[in-house]
C-alpha cells in the first residue's frame, strides 16, 4: 500500500518557518535536526496521518540545490510529496511494471540536533517529469524510524492534513502517475462545470490529493495548497 509520507516544504528561513509552522498548528515539532548527505536541514510536525516537513539549504549537497531551485519562487513554498512504502521491493516491481522509471533504493539519514537521535530509510528516487514537474519520491522507514506525534501547545491544534491541491492539464497523465504507477486509490473523478474543469480524487493516508485539471493550468503540474484539519474551528481560529 502506497501512503502519503510527508508532505515538503522549502523555507529560506528554518528558525522563524519553525516558529510560525508551530503557531498556526498549534504543536511543538516532533524533530529538529540535519541531513548532512543532502546539505540541508529540517523541522518535522508529526500529525495524525502525516507529517509535515520543514526543509531549508543547511551546506552543500543536492537537497540544498533542490530547496534554492524550488525556493526561488518564495521564501516558504509547497516543494514535495513523498510517498511511503512499506516494501521497496514489491513496490518497484509495481511501480516499473506501470512505466514508472524508479531509482534502486539508495540508503539515507537524519539526525535530530537535540537528542542526536538518528533516523533511517530508503529513498527510491525518479524524474520529476513523471510527476509533470511536482519533485516526488518514495520512502521506505526502517522499522524503529517512528516519529513522536507533535505535542500540542494550544487549544484547538490542528490534527491532520486533509488534503493537498494539485494542479494539471492532463487528467490521464495524473491517473497514470498517482493510481496506476503509484498504486493510489481513485476514490472520485466529478466534472465542475462552474471552475471549467474536472476534479479528481486520490485516497491514501486518510487524506486526499486532490488534482484539479483545467486548460488554465499551467504547462507543467504545480502544488497549489494545502488544507489543514481540525476538531474544533472556532478554538483553532482563536
Amino acid at each position: 500500500m502506497t501512503t502519503v509520507d510527508h508532505i515538503i516544504i522549502a523555507v529560506s528561513d528554518l528558525a522563524r518557518a519553525s516558529e510560525d509552522f508551530g503557531l498556526l498548528l498549534g504543536r511543538d515539532p516532533s524533530w529538529q535536526g540535519s541531513h548532512p548527505d543532502y546539505g540541508t536541514a529540517n523541522t518535522l510536525f508529526q500529525l495524525e496521518n502525516t507529517y509535515i516537513e520543514l526543509l531549508a539549504a543547511h551546506g552543500e549537497g543536492f537537497g540544498a540545490d533542490l530547496v534554492e531551485s524550488i525556493r526561488s519562487t518564495g521564501s516558504n513554498t509547497l516543494a514535495g510529496l513523498v510517498f511511503g512504502v512499506d516494501d521497496s521491493a514489491a513496490f518497484l516491481n509495481h511501480a516499473r511494471e506501470h512505466g514508472l522509471a524508479a531509482q534502486d533504493p539508495q540508503p539515507g539519514h537524519g539526525i535530530d540536533t537535540g537528542t542526536g537521535r538518528r533516523r533511517d530509510w530508503l529513498n527510491m528516487f525518479w524524474d520529476p517529469a513523471a510527476a509533470r514537474g511536482i519533485f516526488s519520491f518514495a520512502i521506505e522507514h526502517s522499522g524503529d524510524d517512528q516519529l513522536p506525534a507533535a505535542e500540542a501547545i494550544d487549544a484547538g491544534p490542528v490534527d491532520a492534513v486533509d488534503h493537498v491541491v494539485v494542479q494539471t492539464q492532463n487528467a490521464a497523465a495524473a491517473k497514470c502517475f498517482y493510481g496506476e504507477q503509484l498504486g493510489i486509490r481513485l476514490a472520485l473523478e466529478q466534472h465542475v462545470p462552474e471552475w471549467g474543469g474536472t476534479q479528481l480524487f486520490f485516497r491514501a493516508s486518510h487524506m486526499s490529493i486532490e488534482v484539479i485539471v483545467s486548460e488554465k493550468a499551467a504547462e507543467t503540474d504545480r502544488l497549489w495548497g494545502i488544507a489543514l484539519r481540525c476538531n474544533d474551528l472556532n478554538a483553532t481560529y482563536h
